[in-house]
């Protein structure tokens, strides 16, 4: 775990260091997410999908994908409706404490642990993780409101993820047992091969000039949601419903990754405080990596 830490960090602090020394100019990252969010992501989620058998997975796999996720956002809106949170704060929970940077870090961290074989099942439980999430907890989030609530333009949001319609996509192929011809599936799966060191790459210019000056309890508790809560609610899942071996181990992994650099873009469509958003990222990324070992410890002893 040690050599897969000091990997991670290693590509992490060189994007660091190239926003930091200007080798690339601020909003470099910018660029670097469009290609991933609309292509290398999309082309490595359709090849990792439809090349991995959905047999097995069955109803196990969708509940402890599902109802942990499920628990944190209902456990996000039990604050607000007992007074303890705002209607604000409550609907940026919902979402941002459930929507993990599976892609970014939880890909790499799952190839890195499990082998490559694991990006496979790593990309279907992240569509599902998806799905759930812009469908029930934005159905949840709309419910929480106070006075003069800004428009929720799910819609627009749906249209524009990519990235889940190329899960979606590579769903369909899995299901029906689809192969893309030889020749897109090379081009596609080269250009997805460029997705995990330059993710990790991306990330780390992302995180250069971000501070947490401010605001530290509500930082802390979007990040304890998602780093404490989500995976422990993933545990008592597989347990209750016997579900462990490699696959619920993938699971785990993306389950306890932290919140993703794309609740950016959610921040921006759903009015969400982007300071907040931000610092969330930067905490949570920076907390990951000591909690990774016990997260490993976790995913030996009980899956």
């Amino acid at each position: 775990m040690t050599a897969i830490i000091a990997n991670l960090a290693l590509v992490l602090a060189a994007g660091w260091l190239f926003r930091r020394f200007e080798i690339v100019g601020e909003g470099a990252e910018k660029a670097f997410n469009q290609y991933l969010y609309y292509l290398a992501l999309p082309a490595l989620i359709i090849v990792k999908i439809a090349d991995t058998p959905l047999a097995g997975l069955g109803w196990r796999f969708l509940a402890v994908n599902t109802l942990p996720l499920a628990a944190l956002m209902a456990a996000a809106w039990g604050l607000w409706k007992a007074g303890r949170i705002d209607w604000r704060l409550a609907r940026l929970l919902i979402i941002v404490s459930a929507l993990g940077n599976t892609v970014y870090l939880g890909f790499p961290v799952a190839a890195m642990r499990l082998g490559e074989e694991a990006i496979g099942y790593a990309a279907i439980a992240s569509s599902v993780h998806n799905v759930l999430i812009f469908t029930f907890g934005f159905l949840l989030m709309t419910s929480v409101c106070e006075r003069d609530c800004p428009p929720a333009r799910f819609l627009r949001m749906i249209s524009r993820s990519v990235v889940l319609w190329a899960s979606l996509a590579g769903l369909v192929m899995a299901w029906w047992g689809l192969r893309l011809p030889e020749l897109p599936h090379r081009v596609l799966s080269d250009i997805g091969k460029t997705t995990l060191p330059l993710s990790l790459f991306t990330l780390g210019v992302g995180l250069y000039g971000k501070k947490i000056a401010h605001n530290l309890p509500r930082i802390a508790l979007v990040s304890g949601l998602k780093l404490v809560l989500l995976p422990f609610f993933y545990l008592l899942a597989a347990l209750a419903f016997g579900y462990t071996g490699f696959v619920s181990r993938v699971v785990f992994i993306e389950m306890v990754m932290p919140v993703a650099v794309m609740n950016y873009i959610v921040a921006r469509e759903f009015d969400f405080d982007e300071d907040l958003v931000g610092q969330s990222i930067l905490l949570s990324t920076l907390a990951f990596f000591p909690l990774l070992y016990l997260y490993d410890w976790a995913m030996l002893r009980f899956l």
